[in-house]
């Protein structure tokens, strides 16, 4: 028997995934909400989370780094109607044990979540093949636009909406190495202005480099 959470804002969805987990002898928590859902998850210590990547108060995202700080060890594993994967990829890049999309039958999904049960990251087969050509794209346009490792550092905590002192903390760097970086990353991106920002994690997300 294992404890399981889950946290997806659609009710019906909850309630469905609920009793078909149950059935299977598990011990099921809910909640409609991560902001609810995250001061409990640390008392209750669940052997799985089960989470929307979508949600109105907190994205699935950003759950992730909240419970990673908080020092969360329990699998989490990303449920999503979406079929764009550039966030699949970041929560599997944040640590997430695997990607179930939502149209999966019962029997898909159980099977899914026994891989993961198993210590295995599951990913479907299509999904993997979708991010493997985003992480190629990514390492070509890399080279093309000669970014730094460190220069992806930084679009990533740009992409997240961080701040210069919060992107030198999080580096352990001081902020001047933080606009130096930058000033080289508009230079490389060809992006220029008050908005240079906005237009470098545009570009960046286009060209598949985050």
């Amino acid at each position: 028997m294992n404890k399981i959470v889950i946290i997806d804002d659609h009710q019906l969805f909850l309630y469905g995934l609920k009793l078909t987990l149950e059935n299977e002898n598990n011990t099921v928590m809910t909640f409609d909400s991560p902001i609810q859902a995250l001061p409990e998850i640390k008392r209750i210590q669940p052997d799985l989370i089960l989470m929307d990547l979508y949600m109105p108060d907190m994205s699935g995202l950003t759950l992730i780094e909240a419970l990673s700080a908080q020092e969360v060890i329990s699998p989490v594993v990303v449920l999503s109607a979406c079929e764009e994967y550039q966030d699949v990829y970041h929560a599997l890049q944040k640590g997430a044990a695997g990607f179930i999309p939502k149209s999966y039958s019962p029997e898909a999904m159980l099977s899914a979540l026994q891989s993961i049960f198993a210590g295995d990251i599951f990913v479907p087969d299509e999904v993997a093949s979708e991010i493997a050509e985003m992480e190629q794209l990514a390492e070509r346009n890399k080279e093309i636009y000669h970014l730094s490792d460190r220069q992806i550092q930084i679009l990533k905590l740009l992409h997240e909406g961080k701040k210069n002192r919060e992107i030198a903390d999080i580096l352990c760097i001081s902020q001047d190495t933080v606009k130096f970086h930058q000033k080289g990353l508009y230079t490389a991106l060809d992006v220029s202005g008050s908005s240079s920002r906005i237009q470098a994690v545009d570009k960046a997300l286009k060209l598949g480099l985050i």
